[in-house]
């Protein structure tokens, strides 16, 4: 708990905090595919955390929550529906929401899920290279190269899951950011790897805030809680 309180303090003003809050200066987004990319990977030296695809969905899903978030998206009935083409800042947002609206008639979250999951890791990890938070190296195998992204700075890799552990056990509120930060982690069942504490209790306080969350978040939380369940199922 005292590294927690420590991070806590020393990344305090973040930019991955700093992303909710929005200003006429400096227009920011809520880059929740960022910190979920982070935490999916080991701060250290990238090695991912999860199954691949289940990954690629939870990627996915968080692309689409930062324009529900923005208030670009609604998912009414399963649905995703377009709200706001005003262009997002985030050339990442962008053109996730023109891949959207090039199709006429609005298809279920779970199709839109599985495309973007597709593409989903490399685009997020493109992103924060841009950024400066990974590096891309390849490394050499018997059957071949994989390609790996290492984070540049191990506390800023670190940080979304210091935040997320704190305030759980704590008991603090999270705030809308993470609350929807924290149902990705849920419905990917990352929790139970990246969070300290007790899984049940870990797992009933991520709920609980879910509970409280818009409309939009919980419907494209539920939904992806069911694809990466089904994908669990297939893989087995």
């Amino acid at each position: 708990m005292a590294y927690i309180d420590d991070v806590a303090t020393a990344r305090g003003r973040h930019a991955v905090a700093a992303s909710w809050q929005t200003g006429p200066r400096r227009p920011t987004w809520p880059l929740v595919a960022d910190d979920l990319f982070r935490l999916a990977h080991r701060d250290h030296d990238g090695r991912p955390l999860l199954d691949q695809h289940v990954t690629g969905l939870g990627l996915a899903a968080a692309l689409l929550a930062e324009l529900v978030l923005a208030r670009r998206l609604a998912v009414p009935g399963g649905q995703v529906i377009i709200v706001d083409t005003a262009p997002p800042i985030d050339a990442l947002a962008h053109s996730t929401l023109d891949r959207l609206a090039a199709e006429r008639a609005a298809l279920p979250v779970r199709t839109w899920l599985a495309y973007l999951a597709r593409t989903a890791h490399h685009d997020v990890a493109d992103r924060l290279t841009r950024a400066g938070h990974l590096r891309r190296t390849t490394e050499r195998r018997l059957l071949g190269r994989r390609v790996r992204y290492v984070p540049t700075d191990m506390n800023t890799a670190a940080w979304p899951w210091a935040r997320l552990s704190g305030r759980l056990q704590k008991g603090r509120p999270l705030d809308r950011f993470d609350t929807v930060l924290g149902g990705l982690i849920l419905a990917t069942d990352l929790y139970r790897t990246v969070l300290l504490g007790h899984a049940a209790d870990l797992e009933a306080g991520l709920r609980a805030a879910v509970v409280n969350a818009p409309a939009p978040v919980r419907e494209l939380l539920a939904h992806t809680e069911a694809a990466v369940g089904d994908a669990i199922i297939t893989r087995r």
